[in-house]
């Protein structure tokens, strides 16, 4: 576990508090959670769900190997990890529930893109907008931080994932990926400058529907909700652009698209 956390480069001090949680505590919590789920981590502190965490990730490279599956995917992958930490201000995990997805062999980082077996039971969806039905097969993507959203690689994920899933889930058959994020929000073109990194990322999905929840645009743009839109900082172009957004009456929110397989421009 120790081995692990370095070498997805988690902070030195936070690897240091993790020695405290006992061999015996952190295996049996990771065998409850899977037996019972994640919720059992409920009340654990930062430190012993990260430790567990990172006892999961460790246990399911046996999978990653068995399966034939090339070691910097399940790095990649695990990298999540990290990221989750700096968001907890290195003090362990706070969404823990996010990360049952990595250690399940559900969800895998190919490239700029993440992408995860999903069958689409979401009953709040308006199907009807979808080219597909509730309970059918899809792939999620997902964007992580940390690095440009560059289209030209974007496309290179989409087509390895294709590659990935025909070889490691042959008879796991989907038609679509699904996306459901702020950065496919159909006003974003009102704010956003021409030719940026997201509007040519969300020019990748037919974006179905958008929905007025700004909560994700927020925390992505600037971190925390401020009481005064005026008080939002302009440390960015895209801080700048989403303020002057906000103060002009303008809201963010979240859209929902979908890419046909292959159908990547």
């Amino acid at each position: 576990m120790i081995k692990l956390a370095k070498r997805l480069g988690i902070e030195p001090q936070l690897i240091h508090s993790l020695e405290n949680v006992s061999a015996e505590r952190k295996s049996t919590l990771a065998d409850k959670c899977t037996e019972k789920g994640f919720h059992i981590l409920r009340k654990e502190n930062y430190i012993t769900r990260l430790a567990v965490v990172l006892t999961l990730a460790v246990r399911i490279k046996a999978r990653y190997d068995e399966e034939g599956v090339d070691e910097k995917i399940y790095y990649d992958t695990m990298s999540d990890i990290r990221i989750w930490c700096e968001e907890c201000g290195n003090k362990g995990l706070k969404n823990y529930g996010w990360l049952k997805n990595h250690v399940s062999f559900e969800l895998f980082r190919l490239g700029r893109l993440q992408f995860q077996l999903y069958e689409c039971n979401n009953k709040s969806l308006p199907y009807k907008k979808l080219p597909f039905e509730c309970g059918e097969r899809v792939i999620y993507v997902h964007i992580p931080k940390g690095e440009k959203l560059e289209k030209s690689r974007c496309i290179e994920s989409l087509n390895r994932a294709d590659e990935f899933f025909a070889k490691h889930f042959p008879d796991y058959i989907y038609n679509y990926y699904f996306c459901e994020s702020w950065l496919l929000y159909e006003g974003n073109r009102d704010f956003m400058a021409e030719g940026s990194n997201i509007l040519s990322f969300m020019s990748l999905f037919d974006i179905r529907f958008s929905m007025k929840i700004d909560k994700q645009a927020i925390e992505r743009i600037y971190g925390k909700r401020r009481l005064l839109k005026r008080s939002y900082p302009e440390g960015t172009d895209l801080q700048r652009r989403a303020k002057e957004y906000m103060l002009r009456g303008g809201r963010m929110g979240v859209g929902v698209g979908v890419i046909k397989t292959g159908a990547y421009e």
